[in-house]
């Protein structure tokens, strides 16, 4: 075969595994706590540390996406599926960055609403 002139108007690059994640990748967490500087939270990707990921919160918090870095991961446990595969499950520690005074007072009311729904919760019915 003959060797023939790339097509391409500039090289394409080959993405490492690390950097595939954060920007690149959508990975389904559940979010254990939440406060106006951060959250942790629980998923089945390792996702390494000092990655920029979104974080994108339930519309009935009327709090649209949320800029952060990933400042800790550790694996919580592993579990051995039905089919034989093994199913690890992480936390981690987001920090967010970025976050505008608007998104900041919105977070702000979220969590308040949060607040008094747990507040709520934790009360005890009187006899």
């Amino acid at each position: 075969m003959a060797n023939r002139p790339d097509p391409r108007r500039v090289a394409r690059l080959t993405i490492p595994p690390p950097l595939r994640e954060g920007d690149l990748a959508h990975h389904s967490v559940r979010v254990l706590n939440l406060s106006l500087h951060g959250a942790r939270v629980r998923h089945q990707s390792l996702v390494h540390e000092g990655v920029v990921c979104y974080l994108d919160l339930s519309p009935a918090l009327e709090v649209r996406r949320l800029t952060g870095c990933i400042v800790w991961t550790h694996l919580c446990s592993t579990e051995q599926t039905l089919e034989g595969r093994q199913q690890s499950h992480y936390e981690s520690g987001i920090e967010f960055t970025g976050v505008t005074p608007e998104q900041q007072a919105t977070l702000a009311t979220a969590l308040e609403k949060l607040q008094a729904a747990q507040t709520g919760l934790d009360r005890k019915p009187s006899p």
